[in-house]
């Protein structure tokens, strides 16, 4: 009995040092900052994912089902003064700003020329924000793919990591946002807060109200005059326009977001609404990611309870084995990252290469035009001219690319590098020997790269700059 109280307190024990958040063992990780802003990338519910090399791997999950999320939206009409057009409005979370000088139009304020009168522009924003969260995998109801199974249960690990990620998303936030300016003339430098009023009421589809208001200001004698046509005679004396941008909208094939007066820009209002409510669509403003050490079935799927013991000959616990296997498993998706990144900028730098020879040369020379053309840098406004990427493009430089990426591999002397680490890794035990403990290992972590050619990597493949006007 004392045996059996032995074990059953150490069982519990090793499960709450598995649970405690002291950084031992790698628990869930919410991401809420540009590394998930990138619009080229596509998070997905129960895709794998890399902390080290903040790349996203494979699905490796099936019949997937997701929790019911909650909406957080808010509406804001507001006018905007002439200093308000210098700022920008900032949605929670989404990783971008909307500056209101990126519609277009005349600040307020700005004076005009309309049939001989001096007419002011005035400008009023509606917004409508609208925030997704609580949207997660239900992992009760969701299993492991067939292909990443098969994976592990043939123990083969590295590949399971090096197609699923060490970690996978297990829940998305997203925000959508739907910002409209007004812009109107008055002859008044001054804000026209009448028509502003009824412009107000008019989007917000208040009716009655509208027809109360205006009684009210014409000294309610009766009004019997049709409402919507006298406001809509009013917007066309003030020159009324409407400028709208959305982002994070879900497609809606019923749905026109197109407005060209009122009652289309009221439609158009609640299209996006609806169009906002898909919790699969809009910007990506939070993540979770989970290690796939902590799913369960993934648990079930390999065997942590086989006893093994450390160098010093103490038995490693659960969580010792979890964390060894996370950690070895971000390092050898670095290690594919950065032999990948060298292979590739050594592809790039060949077909680079073959582009310059076909599209601008004759007979090994630049054409007349292009001796002085420049090229448009991929990322950033910088120009560079032709001749400067030729000069990264000669046959020795591009040889070492080839060369950097068999060294990073098999080392100096061909039999150590990354390939020998990895052999290493997996000889100790995925699970048994961390990545710090193996020598050869750590001497490859200075080697870890994105980008062995910054001009290659801004300038291919190549594209003539605009001359300036």
């Amino acid at each position: 009995m004392k045996v059996f109280k032995n074990t059953l307190i150490l069982r519990i024990l090793i499960t709450l040092l598995t649970l405690m958040p002291i950084g031992l063992v790698a628990g869930p990780t919410i991401i809420r900052d540009n590394r998930i802003f990138d619009l080229a990338t596509t998070p997905v519910l129960g895709r794998g994912y890399s902390i080290s090399t903040n790349t996203f791997q494979s699905t490796c999950m099936q019949n997937i089902k997701v929790t019911e999320p909650s909406y957080d939206f808010d509406y804001t009409f507001e006018s905007l003064e002439k200093e308000d057009m210098e700022r920008t409005s900032t949605t929670r979370g989404l990783g971008f700003d909307v500056s209101y000088l990126a519609f277009d139009i005349k600040a307020s304020g700005t004076s005009t020329q309309v049939e001989g009168v001096t007419m002011y522009y005035h400008n009023l924003r509606v917004e409508i924000n609208m925030h997704t969260y609580y949207a997660s995998v239900d992992e009760g109801s969701t299993s492991l793919s067939d292909a990443a199974k098969t994976l592990l249960l043939n123990s083969d690990i590295p590949g399971f990591f090096h197609s699923c990620g060490s970690f996978y998303v297990r829940s998305i936030g997203r925000t959508a946002k739907f910002v409209s300016l007004f812009t109107y003339l008055d002859e008044s430098e001054e804000r026209n807060k009448d028509f502003e009023m009824q412009l107000e009421l008019a989007i917000k589809g208040f009716g009655g109200k509208l027809v109360e208001y205006l009684s009210s200001n014409q000294g309610g004698a009766g009004v019997t005059l049709n409402v919507r046509n006298s406001f809509e005679s009013m917007a066309s004396k003030k020159r009324l326009t409407i400028t709208t941008k959305a982002w994070g909208l879900g497609k809606n094939q019923n749905a026109t977001l197109i407005a060209y007066d009122l009652p289309t820009y009221k439609a158009a209002i609640k299209e996006a609404f609806i169009s906002m409510q898909n919790p699969m669509t809009g910007r990506v403003s939070t993540m979770e990611v989970i290690p796939w050490v902590e799913n369960a079935s993934f648990q079930n799927l390999i065997d942590l309870e086989e006893e093994i013991e450390d160098e010093t000959g103490e038995r490693l616990l659960l969580f010792e084995k979890k964390k060894i296997l996370n950690m070895n498993a971000e390092f050898l998706a670095q290690i594919g990252r950065t032999d990948r990144n060298l292979m590739d900028i050594y592809y790039k730098a060949l077909i680079c290469k073959q582009q310059i020879e076909s599209r601008w040369k004759r007979e090994g020379k630049l054409l007349p035009g292009l001796l002085n053309a420049m090229l448009q840098n991929n990322k950033n406004p910088n120009t560079l001219k032709i001749q400067g990427l030729e000069a990264e493009l000669t046959p020795e430089k591009i040889d070492d690319l080839l060369t950097d990426e068999d060294r990073f591999m098999y080392g100096e002397d061909g039999k150590s590098g990354a390939r020998e680490c990895m052999r290493q890794i997996m000889r100790s035990g995925i699970f048994k020997k961390s990545w710090r403990d193996i020598p050869i290992c750590k001497e490859l972590r200075t080697a870890f790269s994105t980008s062995t050619n910054e001009i290659i990597d801004d300038y291919c493949m190549p594209k003539l700059a605009r001359a300036k006007q």
